[in-house]
């Protein structure tokens, strides 16, 4: 047991189940989850999840076939099809599809496992336990898109160019594991949690769509550290180096694309240069892994976030080169100011402020709060740089990066903006979950933060 290792009020487990479901740093299994006393009304416990649910596996379907069967055009995929002919075009879930996602995973599982790297901790959570994770992503990044080069565009060995064509029922036969797997894991937290922050409401609706674990492990890996960035981000990457493949062997690559996927990889690998981080954003340290992650990062990613990708390779844009070069020079410069945002941040709780931001000594707001447990810690808040215009200055060049890979794909076409659309909502609502998240944690400390700060992402607009 570690130096930081909390101590855990324990039961006994068969030590197979302890190994392979548990996975307590401590080497104990953790109570079972007592039921919450949160309370919840009709629409939030069971309209919402359920709308949800269904609303988010219909979008899943629609989007494949609006590709692959109406050059993402939604407005002809419902003034075209009848109920019959939609049908028909769904695409089925095959054992092909299975062995892409299932390989793709083991494969991403195995290095996370494999490579070397340091271990680190995230944030305290609200129970006062410190999760692990291996901090290999740049190593690991590099072997991925060594193996697409080399197996793939130089050799010819693996035609990774088809993914483009499967993509349909990949996210179908996606679909078939993603949602047993999240019942699975209400039932290992209801049964068998890996920390003592698994929440419990008595709701199904609720719990199966939120989560019941923190941070959940299988087998040693931390769940959320393989879906949400090696299975899911690093899909992400590759995937669209497959499309580009697609691209050319259909005799062209256009401009449109390579301006895309140059932003979406050097972004990608940018994530991954800054995964420590991530493992301090509101997914990793707020969000509960139930549908709305674990079915997100496995289905809605490749489903909404992968449009305007798709909708490039359907529809490409010949730009001329200097239009090309001007949006990747916006997209770049937008990289940068979101890369150097939370490198201002981090470089500040890491010399607990003795550095400098743009030349000055940063101004700092030194919070205390208390755990679950009654523990008093302290945090950091950055009044300087960046996060002296906005308490989420960063998601102003992430909006404005996710408009530059998205403006080559097809202005008219409304799919090609499901992404960018999508992500301007997510960040609104994310932005207002942190604040109350925050000014419940830090209390006088957030107040006094608001205030000097008074603008949650655009200044003098919100």
């Amino acid at each position: 047991m570690t130096s930081d290792t909390p101590s855990v009020a324990h039961r006994r487990v068969h030590p197979f189940l302890n190994w392979a479901l548990v996975c307590h740093e401590s080497g104990k299994a953790p109570l079972k989850p007592k039921q919450s006393t949160q309370s919840l009304s009709i629409v939030r416990g069971y309209f919402w999840p359920i709308f949800l649910f269904f609303f988010t596996l219909a979008t899943s379907i629609i989007v494949p076939v609006t590709v692959h069967h109406h050059k993402g055009s939604l407005m002809r995929t419902f003034t075209e099809s009848t109920w019959s002919s939609f049908i028909d075009d769904i695409p089925k879930p095959s054992w092909e599809g299975a062995a892409v996602i299932l390989g793709w995973s083991l494969f991403q599982g195995l290095l996370l496992e494999l490579i070397p790297g340091r271990k680190i901790h995230g944030p305290p959570t609200p129970e006062g336990e410190t999760p692990a994770y291996v901090e290999n992503g740049i190593p690991c990044w590099i072997i991925t898109h060594l193996l697409w080069l080399v197996l793939g565009p130089l050799t010819g060995t693996i035609p990774f160019g088809k993914l483009y064509p499967l993509m349909g029922t990949v996210i179908t036969t996606t679909n078939v594991f993603a949602v047993p797997f999240t019942v699975f894991l209400y039932w290992k937290g209801r049964n068998y949690p890996s920390s003592r922050d698994a929440v419990w409401t008595k709701c199904f609706p609720f719990d199966f769509f939120q989560g019941v674990e923190l941070h959940p492990r299988l087998f040693q890996l931390n769940v959320k550290q393989l879906l949400n960035c090696r299975v899911s981000m690093m899909g992400w990457s590759l995937s669209h180096l497959c499309f580009a493949q697609y691209q050319y062997e259909q005799g062209q690559l256009s401009t449109g694309m390579v301006v895309h996927v140059s932003l979406l990889v050097m972004y990608l690998f940018k994530f991954f240069w800054w995964e420590g981080g991530y493992f301090a954003s509101i997914d990793i340290i707020h969000d509960r892994c139930g549908y709305y992650i674990i079915w997100g990062v496995l289905c809605w990613v490749p489903s909404c976030y992968f449009t305007p990708g798709y909708t490039l390779v359907e529809n490409p844009m010949h730009w001329s080169w200097p239009v090309a070069l001007v949006v990747f020079g916006v997209g770049v410069l937008a990289l940068w100011i979101n890369y150097t945002a939370d490198y201002q941040r981090q470089l500040a709780r890491t010399t607990d402020g003795n550095c400098k931001i743009w030349g000055s000594k940063p101004e700092l707001i030194r919070a205390e709060y208390t755990t679950g447990e009654g523990a008093r810690r302290k945090s950091l808040l950055l009044v300087s740089g960046f996060w002296g215009i906005s308490r989420h200055f960063n998601y102003i060049p992430e909006l404005t990066l996710a408009m530059m890979w998205s403006l080559p794909a097809n202005t008219q076409l409304g799919l090609a903006w499901a992404y960018w659309g999508f992500l301007f909502f997510l960040l609104i609502d994310r932005a207002s979950r942190d604040d109350e998240k925050c000014r419940e944690k830090y209390g006088p400390y957030w107040e006094e933060y608001c205030r000097r700060v008074p603008y949650k992402i655009i200044p003098y607009v919100y």
